[in-house]
């Protein structure tokens, strides 16, 4: 099989980049970049990042599973509406695409508390890209919802992060700082069932399929 990986090079992205180009299930990782993800392999085929154009996207190869790690902060984005662009319009955008050429499955890394009818603006607009995808109707789709991610994000690790990574490691599993390795492997391991319909997979759950 072939997948496909949107958001290659953040925390979650690239735990699912190395973990499927270890897989023997998939021969081929397509992945839209706006900057190289830095990895050699023959398996991976690195595309220009257009969301904008991707309603006319030819992908290289064909596309059998999607995943989507995709998103960013206010902070980064500059506003609300900027980091609604991106967290919700342009990812919607590939998964459009994705289900107008046939893609099978696709797995999502959402967020604890993703609720479109959220109060808080982070919940909802990864609560309204559960609701746009769902609406796509994927023969199979699964959302993940983890907690609070722990990994180290580089450059880009802000002090807040870190904070929060140690405080929620003291919590209960279904709160608990779940490391991104371990959503990348849960993600995969669905992946590869392909259950039926939609599933919506609390973090504390994350944690039992990538054991």
């Amino acid at each position: 099989m072939n997948a496909f990986l949107l958001g290659a090079t953040g925390l979650v992205g690239r735990h699912l980049l190395e973990c499927l180009l270890a897989s023997a299930d998939y021969e081929r990782v397509v992945a839209p970049v706006r900057r190289s993800t830095g990895v050699d392999s023959d398996s991976l085929i690195e595309v220009p990042f257009d969301a904008e154009g991707a309603s006319l996207w030819k992908p290289p190869v064909s596309i059998d599973h999607a995943f989507i790690a995709f998103g960013t902060t206010r902070k980064s984005a500059g506003s609300i509406e900027a980091q609604w662009d991106i967290d919700v319009r342009m990812p919607r955008l590939y998964a459009e695409r994705l289900r107008q050429i046939g893609v099978r499955h696709l797995s999502l890394c959402s967020s604890i508390g993703a609720n479109r009818t959220s109060a808080f603006a982070y919940s909802c607009m990864k609560g309204q890209l559960e609701e746009d995808i769902r609406q796509m109707e994927f023969p199979s789709f699964a959302t993940f919802r983890p907690s609070v991610l722990g990994g180290h994000r580089g450059e880009r690790e802000r002090r807040a992060e870190v904070l929060a990574q140690r405080a929620f490691s003291l919590l209960p599993k279904k709160w608990r700082t779940i490391p991104a390795e371990r959503v990348a492997r849960a993600m995969v391991r669905t992946a590869l069932a392909e259950p039926e319909g939609m599933s919506i997979i609390p973090s504390h759950k994350i944690w039992v399929r990538s054991e």
